[in-house]
């Protein structure tokens, strides 16, 4: 069998149990023990290049297939891992959702399960995963899509919006990262003379921030843990 190999930061891939039942990790944590630990009773793979290791025994799988690209189309997932996830809860099961990090695919996955199921709304879901999780970025990509997948399921304008982020590829991020960014910006000659320069958000909106706001950091950066497992 042919040797898979991948490069992940164990702090952020932890397993970690965000609500009774709903658990998440990076690949580093599948191991037979932790499944036995954590009394697992169904995985969900969010990736394309994890295989559904055999080593993990006779557990139910369900593989998505998924990138971890801004261009990858995961909305149609969305309602029904949703709602496969909803009923296996309230049969009792346990439902481990991972991809490599464990902070991306995975997160987006249970996101949107948190959104439909458990949360008042996507800002809260993520607030919630960050009482647990060490790191919550979906890609761009997937937060125009969780976005919208709660202005379907909630039926409002949504709670999270995209503001403009000069520093970023694609020049945007949630607003929920604002407090999460983390290194100083010099000031730019648009901010005022308390500091603050305004953030324009996708709608035309013009909102005010902190001059001495932080570069966000990206979702993957160069990490030294290794792991080796085997199909």
């Amino acid at each position: 069998m042919p040797r898979i190999s991948f490069t992940v930061n164990c702090e952020y891939a932890r397993i970690s149990e965000l609500i009774p039942g709903l658990l998440i990790c990076g690949v580093s944590e599948l191991t037979l023990d932790n499944m036995i630990k954590h009394r697992i009773t169904q995985i969900i793979n969010a990736t394309t290049e994890v295989p559904n290791f055999r080593f993990l025994g006779n557990i139910q799988r369900t593989k998505l297939w998924l990138e971890d690209t801004p261009q990858t189309y995961i909305f149609p997932e969305f309602d029904a891992i949703s709602d496969q996830i909803h009923t296996l809860i309230q049969n009792g099961g346990r439902v481990l959702v991972h991809c490599v990090a464990g902070v991306s695919r995975s997160a987006t996955i249970c996101l949107a399960y948190l959104t439909k199921y458990h949360c008042r709304s996507l800002r809260e879901a993520f607030h919630l995963m960050c009482r647990t999780r060490v790191r919550v970025r979906p890609n761009i990509g997937f937060w125009k899509q969780l976005i919208a997948y709660e202005q379907l399921v909630k039926k409002t304008v949504g709670s999270v919006r995209l503001i403009y982020e000069e520093s970023q590829e694609e020049k945007l991020i949630p607003d929920v990262y604002l407090k999460l960014i983390l290194a100083e910006r010099p000031q730019s000659p648009t901010e005022d003379e308390n500091g603050n320069r305004p953030l324009l958000s996708i709608d035309g909106r013009v909102r005010r921030g902190s001059g001495k706001r932080q570069r966000f950091q990206p979702v993957l950066e160069p990490l030294p843990e290794n792991i080796e497992a085997f199909a």
